[in-house]
């Protein structure tokens, strides 16, 4: 009997311990996602596809917490979103290119740039028998690209992948028919990589793409490829992660020298070597923050994956109703604090410490009639 009391009083003395260190959490840290009730509310959003597949698992997630607020998220594309948040048809655009100079003064009033994740952007291909791991510099992706490497078996892809047997087939070349995030980050890269790309195509969410067949969102392109024998596309990986039995992806090497094969790990080394200090305020422009800038001659960051972007929520700092912002700002607030790890299934990174201070820093600032939503 004796020793059940020393038992049921040590058990107490520990719930004691871990109600103190969760009491003290609670007080030094600030509560940024409400869990009361929230009134009834349908927040409309449009943009980026590469974030889609997160956005369909974070729907639900959220909709158990806040049964009352409905997300309806259209993946249009990067810039069809942008385009539909500077029209106020929708409550917040996605993208995962930064907005423009030109976009920034079109929106006429302070946009909120959100950071709510990070991913990677792949080569995918389907040749036949060559499974994930096929090598790519990008000097090789950009020739590719440019239609100067038309035949998998050509000499350039073999001099980096010995011991693998190319096939004598065409290679087809699948990019996005709409503006698109996706691309940004690839033409960014490409850009980075070639001199003749960078002088004949560039970068942006839209280029005039050298050869290829267009297909509409990150969604279309996987479609192609997996339809397409030869055919070669940057994709987002989650599409890939998803269809892992109709497309695979290749290595890209980084500045190091090292053939990296995109996963949560990789993307993460990047989004730390190339976006844990120096970005701007939420409300500010992030017109010039690329990680693929960032990283693409750090040979130190020897793990980091070459081609990955944030991905972005924009919103206008003054909503125009009380209701719609309260549900806006305890989404986003939700996202930030709670949602991140959800998608590390689908290769969605989490946001790092730097990154999360920013945005509830940014999310504090929406107001109603000038006063703080809480």
């Amino acid at each position: 009997m004796k020793n059940m009391y020393i038992i049921i009083a040590a058990i107490v003395i520990i719930a004691i311990i871990i109600g103190g260190v969760f009491a003290y959490i609670s007080l030094s840290t600030p509560a940024k996602t409400s869990t009361s009730t929230l009134a009834a509310a349908t927040l409309n959003g449009a943009g980026s596809t590469l974030v889609f597949p997160l956005m369909s698992i974070w729907t639900p997630v959220y909709a158990q917490a806040q049964p009352n607020i409905k997300i309806d998220y259209s993946p249009v594309g990067s810039g069809t979103g942008i385009t539909d948040l500077t029209k106020k048809l929708v409550d917040f655009g996605a993208s995962d290119a930064p907005m423009t100079a030109a976009q920034y003064t079109a929106v006429g009033s302070t946009v909120l740039t959100i950071p709510e994740s990070a991913s990677g952007v792949v080569p995918a291909y389907n040749i036949p028998g060559i499974s994930n791991g096929l090598n790519f510099t990008g000097a090789l992706l950009a020739n590719i690209f440019l239609g100067k490497i038309t035949n998998w078996n050509d000499p350039a892809i073999a001099a980096l992948n010995p011991g693998t047997t190319l096939p004598n087939l065409a290679i087809t070349v699948i990019h996005r028919s709409d503006g698109s995030g996706t691309m940004y980050a690839f033409t960014d890269y490409l850009s980075q990589a070639s001199s003749v790309w960078n002088t004949t195509v560039g970068k942006g969410t839209s280029v005039n793409w050298p050869v290829g067949i267009g297909e509409p969102k990150n969604a279309g392109v996987a479609a192609g490829i997996a339809d397409t024998s030869g055919s070669i596309g940057p994709l987002e990986i989650a599409y890939e992660i998803q269809n892992p039995n109709q497309i695979s992806y290749g290595a890209v090497q980084n500045a190091a020298g090292n053939y990296i094969l995109a996963n949560v790990t990789n993307i993460a080394a990047a989004l730390q070597a190339g976006a844990s200090s120096g970005l701007p305020a939420g409300n500010a422009a992030w017109t010039k923050v690329s990680i693929v800038d960032s990283i693409y001659s750090n040979a130190a960051a020897t793990n980091a994956y070459p081609i990955t972007t944030l991905t972005y929520i924009l919103v206008y700092q003054q909503q125009s109703s009380d209701v719609q912002g309260a549900a806006l700002v305890n989404f986003l607030s939700w996202i930030v604090n709670t949602g991140q790890a959800d998608g590390s299934g689908l290769g969605y990174v989490p946001l790092p410490a730097n990154i999360v201070a920013i945005d509830n820093t940014s999310i504090g600032q929406i107001t109603y009639n000038g006063t703080p939503i809480k």
